[in-house]
């Protein structure tokens, strides 16, 4: 489940628009508010690498963002054994 508030947060806090981000996507604003409001991911993975960059997001925050922390889980788990 992504987390929308966090997203959004994200995207206020670094002062990009929506519109910003949707210019940047190559989608339309309608399809950008769509998809960010959205608690199930929509974004493509070629879009969310896009927004990392726009955003500038830390490998924790795209994680807690897009995944709900399951990347970190199982990266941690890998290191374990």
């Amino acid at each position: 489940m992504m987390n929308v508030r966090l997203l959004k947060a994200k995207r206020v806090e670094r002062n990009v628009k929506q519109k910003d981000l949707a210019t940047v996507l190559g989608i339309t604003e309608k399809a950008m508010c769509q998809k960010e409001c959205s608690e199930v991911n929509k974004f493509k993975a070629e879009e969310m690498v896009e927004i990392v960059k726009a955003l500038n997001l830390s490998f924790p925050e795209f994680d807690a963002i897009f995944f709900d922390r399951e990347l970190t889980k199982c990266l941690r788990r890998n290191i374990k054994t």
